[in-house]
């Protein structure tokens, strides 16, 4: 989210390729270990009823997919806790909640 919206906006220049893959590295790394520490095999970081850990952490997790990256593509565990995430709070109230990043570009 900073590098592909917020440093652009302050600095008025787009992030160097090479500074972004770097960025998209470290994403990748962060989603992993995401999975494989908190995740595990539980339906949500805490067990199997949704908490605040859950909310904190799908509203980080969106932030990328504002810009454009679907980091819960090629994610299948990531994926369904995102989908028992808006089933828990409910569609609705789950988007009505990230508007404003998922149409961040639009601002």
């Amino acid at each position: 989210f900073s590098p592909q919206v917020l440093i652009p906006l302050f600095t008025g220049q787009p992030l160097p390729s090479e500074k972004l893959q770097e960025v998209m590295e470290g994403l990748s790394t962060s989603l992993k270990q995401f999975e494989e520490r908190f995740l595990q095999d539980k339906a949500f970081i805490i067990g199997s009823e949704i908490s605040l850990a859950d909310l904190v952490a799908i509203v980080e997790l969106m932030q990328p997919v504002g810009v454009g990256c679907d980091i819960f593509e090629d994610r299948p565990r990531l994926m369904e806790w995102r989908r028992r995430v808006e089933d828990a709070v409910g569609k609705e109230l789950f988007f009505q909640a990230h508007e404003m990043i998922l149409n961040i570009k639009e601002l």
